[in-house]
């Protein structure tokens, strides 16, 4: 018998608000993710929708396996970042219940050794702003009853290649048409890049959180760098730099190189060690809540830039600049990617620039985007301009991250050491 009055002994059972997964939507609101998901519905009218979060990442038994990413598409839609394996339907012509969450069935067993979920009923409708939650068993049968009366299949992506595996989702929709005559296909593979492209003020907000760390993390590599440590001794305080200043996580990862090292593009090694007359290139960035951000920085491991590093930074910082100054609502990123490569072509360098020039970024670090599409103002995209020289043992990159306005751009990774000047100074500070 509990010797507790009532109140307080069902408070010891009942779920509080930190218990079980989903623990709720975020960083934002249910209601902003419900907002999202009409915005898409009335885009789409009729027929059904199927979106497929990403599923667990696999560990060998007795081993951590590597932490979970939520997709993309179906993080900004429903703001769950924490429940393996979930789907989510949109039915925007039915009448009256429109979304549909399906979740992984529980497991008590398992979750006494990873994470306790909550079990199906109100709370998790209340928790995840969704109208309808039912398990995964259940997927196959909802979506054919809503295809009986909508008859129309949207996809909204990804396309893949031939080579790849067919989507979880066409996969599902080929076998409803089997079963569901006069059932059609519509490709809308394009209009969630298109809504995502352009970033909400709310989203701005935890981008620019996102920035505030990274600037902390580059900044303490810069300072603590001298010849004779090792790659993955920067790596260490660069990202104990990202933790410190509000970091939740990586955007992706880290990338420190040294000497010839920085002429592999996604060098991971970090096994070097940083001599001295080594540049040092740092790609990485922090994420808060989901939202990513991306910078690259080069600088000379002594503090000092010798004439010949001086004049190819130089050459990769004009490459930029000419880039930054055709960015605007409404260019072409031909015409913006064109602007960099220009000056590489004059400089006779231009096979030395092995990569493109830049991406959109957002709670993806390589947001999609539909490089035919003019870019949007809204959207936030990176200019990442390098040269990659293995013969002169070195590989610079110069990437900042911009917000794009009607006008121009700004540069959101303003504050991170990037003129010659300002990196020697920081170093020297």
């Amino acid at each position: 018998m509990s010797l507790l009055p009532a109140a307080d002994a069902a408070a010891q059972i009942l779920p509080g608000p930190g218990f079980g997964t989903p623990l709720g939507t975020r960083p934002f609101a249910p209601e902003v993710y419900r907002a999202r998901r009409a915005r898409l519905m009335a885009e789409l009218k009729t027929g059904l929708a199927v979106i497929h979060g990403a599923t667990a990442f696999g560990a060998p038994d007795n081993t951590i396996a590597a932490p979970f990413t939520q997709n993309g598409d179906f993080a900004w839609l429903t703001g769950i970042s924490d429940e393996p394996g979930a789907v989510l339907v949109l039915a925007p012509g039915e009448a009256v219940v429109k979304e549909f969450l399906f979740l992984p069935s529980r497991d008590v067993e398992t979750e006494r050794w990873e994470v306790e979920r909550l079990p199906l009923g109100s709370l998790i409708e209340q928790r995840t702003g969704m109208q309808r939650v039912q398990r995964t068993a259940r997927l196959g049968g909802v979506v054919t009853q809503l295809a009986t009366r909508a008859k129309e299949l949207h996809f909204l992506g990804p396309v893949v290649s031939a080579d790849a595996p067919v989507p979880a989702t066409l996969e599902l929709y080929g076998k409803v048409m089997a079963r569901v005559p006069g059932t059609s296909i519509r490709d809308q593979s394009g209009l969630l890049t298109q809504m995502r492209s352009v970033k909400e003020p709310r989203e701005l907000e935890w981008l620019n959180k996102a920035m505030a760390a990274t600037r902390a993390g580059h900044l303490a590599a810069m300072k603590v760098v001298k010849p004779g440590m090792t790659e993955r001794q920067l790596r260490r305080v660069l990202e104990e730099g990202f933790a410190n200043a509000g970091g939740t996580g990586l955007a992706y990862n880290s990338i420190v190189a040294a000497g010839r090292n920085a002429a592999s593009l996604h060098y991971v090694a970090e096994t070097g060690p940083i001599r001295d007359g080594d540049l040092v290139l740092i790609d990485a960035a922090a994420a808060v809540d989901g939202y990513a951000c991306d910078v690259t920085r080069t600088f000379p491991a002594n503090g000092r830039f010798t004439a010949t590093q001086r004049a190819d930074y130089e050459l990769v910082l004009a490459a930029q600049a000419a880039a930054e100054a055709t960015l605007k609502a409404g260019v072409s990123y031909d015409v913006f990617e064109d602007a960099a490569k220009q000056v590489f072509r004059r400089a006779g360098r231009i096979d030395d620039f092995i990569h493109g020039l830049g991406h959109y970024v957002g709670l993806d670090v390589h947001d999609p985007f539909d490089r035919s599409k003019p870019i949007p103002a809204g959207a936030v995209i990176t200019i990442e301009p390098g040269l990659y020289t293995q013969s002169a043992n070195q590989g610079i990159r110069i990437e900042d991250q911009y917000l794009v306005t009607a006008a121009g751009s700004e540069r959101m990774s303003a504050g991170i050491p990037r003129s010659i000047a300002e990196i020697e100074a920081a170093m020297r500070g």
